[in-house]
């Protein structure tokens, strides 16, 4: 069956980079190949896509050039969610901002201890994304979800979990979608569609219990473009198609569009 395509669509997670900037220390991995804003892009016109979300990928650290380069090629169609440090000043994030970030991202995959994250500069910081209207987007361990609330205590900044917040199975998953709603009645709380590959259930069962916790305004979709560590595994079409088998083609448009356009700020 064909794509259902509405007017507009967002592709809500991406990473653009280049060939031979350095990663930082400790970095889990560095593709030694360039993913391009072009090659990006040129997926978009088959899948319904018009603008896209750019991520900083967590090789690059809290140096967030690259992206903020990208964006400006395309400041109608792109907006970016940065990496940064506690000490990340006002005028740095203003600087950002102004480039088209909307979000900082916590990648805490593999991290075994979260209590940095209760630090009062943490706090600082939270509250001064937020002064910008940004929120925080969060990629997890297999069912460690639960163990953020709280460091999300004191603030009240919109949360979007990335890759159908990665709940794992069994008495995890009940941990982790007990914690979403705990989290929906006081803030506004995002799951991304992306990424079927690196979590454990199939993504339409991930779908249904999401729908339970947070409603059906919770969802934005991402290709998670270029797939690093499963290149070769997926294609472009084929992820955005399974989009229509989630959430039915009614839906589409919301997803792709109203929900994250509402979130970024596209108009």
């Amino acid at each position: 069956m064909p794509l259902t395509n509405p007017p507009r669509g967002v592709d809500c997670h991406a990473h653009i980079f280049s060939r031979d900037a350095p990663a930082i220390p400790g970095a889990r991995y560095r593709p030694a190949y360039a993913a391009t804003l072009t090659e990006w892009r040129s997926h978009w016109p088959d899948a319904g896509i018009t603008h896209g979300v750019l991520v900083q990928p967590s090789f690059f650290g809290t140096d967030n050039r690259e992206m903020a380069a990208a964006l400006a090629r395309h400041p109608d169609r792109l907006r970016g969610v940065a990496v940064i440090s506690p000490g990340t000043t006002a005028q740095e994030i203003a600087r950002l901002h102004e480039a088209g970030v909307r979000g900082a991202r916590w990648n805490l995959y593999g991290v075994e201890d979260y209590s940095a994250l209760r630090d009062p500069e943490w706090s600082g910081a939270l509250a001064r994304i937020g002064a910008r209207g940004w929120h925080l987007e969060i990629f997890v361990s297999p069912g460690r979800l639960p163990e953020l609330l709280p460091a999300l205590a004191g603030s009240s900044l919109p949360v979007v979990f990335d890759h159908f917040g990665n709940p794992g199975r069994g008495a995890s998953a009940d941990d982790t979608f007990a914690a979403i709603e705990r989290l929906a009645r006081v803030r506004p709380v995002f799951c991304k569609l992306s990424g079927p590959y690196r979590v454990e259930e199939e993504g339409a069962a991930l779908v249904r219990r999401w729908l339970d916790v947070a409603g059906a305004r919770a969802f934005v979709w991402g290709s998670d473009w270029p797939w690093t560590g499963h290149e070769g595994r997926v294609g472009y079409a084929a992820l955005r198609k399974e989009l229509d088998g989630w959430i039915g083609p009614k839906q589409v448009a919301a997803v792709l569009w109203d929900n994250a356009a509402a979130l970024y700020g596209f108009t």
